[in-house]
């Protein structure tokens, strides 16, 4: 099974050691992940560098590293010191809600999209309830780069996300912290090829924190394995993931 929506490191005032996930999430059964890493948040890059190194060290091909992009990186030229630490990046991460200046600052935006060392990665973005990062928000950026992979996580609000995902050829919509009830409805909407499971573990700690992620991460697939066939299962957990990669 692929998780593809994993974080490490320092999250609020506690840190997420890289062996501390890898524990919980083989634990059910996780054999490979997309992770990116909270201590972007906070400009710690020397962080973020040796936790990817320790995740493709014990990962190897299994781990897909997602550079987390703020503009104060852009800004201080530490993307460079990120793009040359020997990680094998697979993807970019923005998360408009928490850098609102990447919503209203075109200029900085293209700055990220036309990097040359960035170009044709796929992009995972942050969906939410906030004017900067509504799924609708993201939809000029898609026509303009259509020929790009995006994923909307969360997929929030989930009738904008709907409609994006049934225009645009090569978007996806992560389920990380999204009811099961909106899953239900994507698929009966016709769109199981275009969901990727994904937990944000371990992130759920902080919002349930008497539930250990290995058991937040098994009832969430056993909710999941109750209400969809085998086959879109297979799908949403390793299938649709594969493709984005495929060559």
């Amino acid at each position: 099974m692929i998780d593809s929506h994993v974080h490490v490191g320092w999250f609020v005032d506690r840190y997420h050691a890289p062996d501390e996930i890898t524990i919980a999430l083989r634990e059910v059964g996780i054999d490979t992940i997309a992770v990116s890493s909270t201590s972007t948040c906070a400009e710690e890059y020397d962080y973020v560098i040796n936790e990817m190194l320790w995740f493709q060290e014990e990962w190897g091909e299994h781990v897909f590293p997602f550079l987390w992009i703020t503009p104060q990186m852009i800004r201080t030229e530490g993307i460079n010191k990120l793009l040359s630490a020997g990680i094998k990046w697979r993807g970019l991460k923005m998360h408009w809600q928490a850098n609102p200046e990447f919503c209203y600052n075109s200029r900085l935006l293209h700055q990220v999209m036309a990097h040359v060392d960035l170009l044709n990665l796929p992009i995972l973005l942050h969906t939410g309830e906030f004017p900067e990062c509504h799924a609708s928000v993201f939809e000029s950026l898609l026509e303009q780069f259509h020929s790009r992979t995006f994923i909307l996580a969360h997929g929030r609000p989930l009738n904008e996300t709907e409609k994006l995902l049934e225009k645009f050829r090569n978007i996806y919509v992560d389920t990380a912290f999204m009811p099961i009830e909106n899953v239900l409805y994507l698929i009966k909407k016709g769109l199981s090829t275009k969901i990727l499971w994904g937990s944000d573990c371990p992130i759920n700690e902080h919002f349930y924190p008497k539930v250990s992620t290995p058991e937040y991460l098994k009832s969430q697939l056993s909710n999941f394995r109750k209400e969809i066939s085998k086959h879109i299962f297979l799908q949403i957990t390793d299938h649709n993931f594969r493709k984005i990669y495929s060559p």
